[in-house]
């Protein structure tokens, strides 16, 4: 097998090992607000803090990350995932669920700076869409898979049965990756970087330069990042609230959405090679700022369904086509802390927004998350629309 495949395999299963795992969570809040007396705001505060976590843990190792070995950075990160996982079975109320989770987010916060960097600097020079597309499909199969079985094997044994499982699943993925990238030579590990040590304003003066960059692309992040949390989090929440399904059945729909996902992100390089990366961009964001508002008012299961469908279709795509777009622009020196960066954004937008989304769901309802993000995601697409003949992000 030729040596960068064996890199994507091992990256792509690490992916979905990662994203697999962080998705099982929020989609046993349903449960946890029964068992441990949650409000919406408890939960905005666990979803939201842990995302602030996991900026301050992205930040940090994706600034060591630079100069040593990925695959041994990238492993270390799925053991404490699966230590993590393992320890959150214990949790017995607000306080611990809270603590637990937070550590989960510091385990996850390995792999987007050090995987995606890793592959962006494969594969910068030749299929950089193919393999952004390859890596971020298979975190959305990891995702189907915890989202479509984890409340349906949670309501027939218990809440924590999942966990156990995703860790176990962990440890032999894990296993496996170091297994199948064993014999790897260090040119494929690790790139040499400047040993100049840069004090923190140096450092976020960097930071700022290369926003100025991507300053269009900004808003982007934030609006696929917080898509993604809002639907994991609060659609069960919606469909709870607002319809009549059972909790598998509403793990389904929720899976549905990832599984569409899953596909359109595999073939995100097809479509990328015939529509080109900006208009995958501006179709995308429209349609999740159109989806988005229409989850705000039906309630109707089969146009819910349809909803799904498109969603998961466009919010997936966005995820490959941003990380190509950031990684033409990147030197393959600097990729662990460039993409630290911009998950960061992701995450920063993600955070304020659920917890905003909590915060007003125990005043307005739980609709009002969907109808904030389609409102803003709409806006966006005309920003999008009149750039589509400018470059979005500089050399």
């Amino acid at each position: 097998m030729d040596v960068k495949i064996k890199i994507l395999a091992t990256v792509g299963s690490f992916h979905a090992i990662n994203d697999g795992a962080l998705a099982a969570i929020p989609i046993l809040f349903p449960i946890f607000r029964e068992i441990f007396n949650l409000s919406y705001t408890q939960i905005g505060i666990i979803t939201g803090g842990s995302l602030f976590i996991s900026i301050i843990a992205q930040l940090l190792i994706g600034r060591y990350s630079d100069g040593k070995n990925s695959r041994t950075m990238l492993s270390l990160g799925i053991l404490f995932l699966c230590i993590s996982l393992y320890l959150l079975t214990k949790a017995q109320g607000f306080f611990s669920l809270l603590l637990l989770v937070f550590l989960l987010r510091v385990a996850t916060g390995f792999y987007h700076p050090i995987g995606t960097g890793w592959i962006s600097r494969l594969f910068k020079k030749n299929r950089l869409d193919w393999a952004m597309g390859i890596q971020s499909g298979l975190s959305g199969f990891g995702t189907f898979i915890a989202v479509s079985t984890t409340l349906y094997v949670a309501e027939i044994v218990n809440w924590d049965y999942p966990l156990y499982v995703w860790s176990f699943i962990g440890a032999v993925v894990l296993l496996s990756g170091i297994i199948l990238t064993r014999d790897i030579k260090d040119k494929y590990l690790i790139v040499k970087k400047s040993s100049k040590r840069q004090s923190v304003r140096e450092a976020i003066s960097e930071g700022i330069n290369f926003l100025k960059k991507i300053k269009i692309l900004i808003p982007a992040f934030i609006i696929s990042g917080s898509t993604w949390g809002t639907v994991v989090t609060y659609l069960p929440l919606l469909l709870s609230d607002r319809t009549n399904l059972s909790l598998t059945n509403i793990g389904f729909v929720v899976s549905i959405w990832i599984g569409i996902g899953c596909i359109s992100s595999i073939y995100y390089g097809r479509i990328c090679n015939r529509i080109g990366r900006k208009n995958v961009i501006y179709l995308s964001y429209l349609t999740i700022g159109i989806t988005s508002l229409m989850l705000s008012y039906f309630t109707n299961i089969s146009i819910i369904i349809l909803i799904m469908i498109l969603s998961g279709i466009t919010v997936f795509v966005t995820f490959p086509a941003l990380t190509s777009f950031i990684s033409e622009i990147t030197h393959e020196s600097s990729e662990g802390k460039t993409f630290a960066t911009i998950f960061t954004l992701q995450l920063g937008g993600s955070t304020l927004f659920l917890f905003l989304g909590g915060f007003l769901s125990d005043i307005f309802g739980i609709w009002i998350p969907f109808m904030l993000l389609g409102m803003v995601t709409i806006l966006y697409s005309g920003v999008l629309f009149i750039y589509k003949i400018k470059p979005i992000a500089n050399e």
